[in-house]
């Protein structure tokens, strides 16, 4: 079989942190000031991250490959959005945490994306951590048997796109 080349953007979360001191009468009040200062603070102050160890990468679209088309994934890029669900593994606790982009959207698409999310949230709840691991055990597998090669992308130095 001939092979092809495919052009395919990945995606990896990076959480950046930084410890700030905030004067307010109690809890909810200091975390409601540090969150809306929050662009205020410089971008060299955050620190972090992308930890392997912890999250896994994303595959936000492919296509074939155009060469030098710079602009191959410009009108996908905008698309893929992520919500965040932040875990609490010590308490069992989770939550939501919403972003900004989520009132950019239809109510209509917004029930949407939750029935699909909260549908693959009950698949993981009644399934438990077996869930997780014939994911992982699949997707372990494709990378070991996989026929496609990687090939590495060089850019320029500098170049943030």
């Amino acid at each position: 079989m001939e092979k092809k080349r495919f052009m395919v953007r990945l995606v990896r979360p990076v959480f950046e942190y930084v410890d700030i001191e905030v004067e307010a009468g109690e809890e909810n009040e200091a975390v409601s000031a540090a969150l809306a200062g929050a662009e205020t603070i410089p971008a060299d102050e955050w620190r972090g991250n992308f930890a392997a160890e912890e999250y896994g990468v994303d595959a936000v679209c492919v296509t074939e490959s155009a060469g030098d088309d710079k602009e191959i994934f410009t009108e996908i890029a905008g698309e893929k959005k992520y919500l965040l669900l932040k875990a609490d593994t010590d308490s069992g606790e989770g939550e939501v945490v919403y972003q900004p982009w989520i009132g950019e959207v239809s109510d209509l698409m917004l029930a949407d994306l939750c029935s699909d999310w909260s549908g693959e949230l009950a698949e993981a709840e009644e399934a438990g951590v077996a869930h997780y691991y014939d994911w992982a055990e699949r997707y372990a597998r494709f990378l070991k048997d996989g026929p496609a090669k990687v090939i590495q992308l060089r850019r320029p130095r500098g170049e943030d796109e």
